[in-house]
């Protein structure tokens, strides 16, 4: 945890400084900052490395606890409709166990009741762009293009042995935003990304309640499903987490309430 509060403070600091920036690109645009934490489980992490390696699971073989994650994100509402966003959402998970078979992973054998760390990480960076096409008093509805540089991979370590493949890679994903207004204070907002194509996938969906405390606070209380992979001819792996989270969100033009 001490990890995550120093990467959290560092963070922050330079995405005030980047919101404080483009508070001042128009006199129209509503800058905003948000800070999404929470906790995940994984139901499926299944990973293969090397062309003839063993296909293992971080939820069966090695039995994923519950992890707390942080999400932050910085940007503006431009005229009401054009909505620009930076996120960075790192996620990274380290488990030891011992295991009753074999693993080859990458060329190397790794040997069964021997234990064995495992790090899993997926730290996402993301700009995105959303234009909001159907804008009434209670409802809103935009849809977009996000690019995405995901610093990716895993690694396993033994007594024995010390095997890694972590690589950077950009992928393009096609985003949507819908926000319904139940009262003054209170709303259900949508928020995804993703695409699929025929050797993987990448989804990244959220549904949540909104409450607003000020014009320029808001808090939000949801639901997160991160899902998709990659299967290649000397990689593999598919994984599906679930976020329960809770997200503060302040809105630095006072003269435009909307997040």
């Amino acid at each position: 945890m001490n990890h995550l509060t120093s990467k959290l403070v560092f963070l922050s600091r330079h995405l005030i400084l980047f919101v404080c920036l483009i508070s001042n690109l128009s006199t129209n645009a509503q800058a905003f900052v948000n800070l999404e934490s929470g906790a995940f489980f994984t139901a499926i992490n299944d990973i293969r490395n090397g062309n003839n390696g063993t296909l293992f699971s971080l939820k069966n073989d090695f039995q994923t606890p519950v992890s707390p994650f942080v999400r932050l994100r910085a940007g503006y509402l431009s005229k009401g409709k054009n909505h620009f966003s930076f996120l960075y959402a790192p996620l990274k998970i380290i488990e030891t166990g011992t295991i009753e078979r074999d693993i080859l992973f990458d060329g190397k054998n790794f040997k069964a009741n021997i234990p064995t760390e495992v790090v899993y990480k997926f730290n996402s960076y993301r700009f995105s762009y959303n234009r909001r096409i159907i804008s009434k008093d209670n409802f809103k509805f935009g849809l977009g293009l996000s690019a995405k540089i995901r610093d990716a991979g895993f690694s396993l370590k033994n007594r024995e042995l010390l095997s890694e493949s972590f690589s950077v890679g950009f992928v393009p994903l096609i985003n949507l935003i819908a926000n319904w207004d139940i009262s003054q204070k209170m709303s259900v907002d949508f928020f995804g990304e993703g695409l699929a194509a025929s050797k993987g996938r990448a989804i990244d969906l959220s549904l949540s309640g909104r409450y607003s405390f000020t014009k320029n606070l808001q808090g939000n209380f949801g639901y997160r499903l991160l899902e998709g992979g990659a299967n290649g001819t000397n990689r593999y792996n598919f994984i599906q987490l679930h976020f329960i989270y809770a997200a503060l969100n302040y809105s630095f033009n006072k003269n435009n309430k909307e997040p």
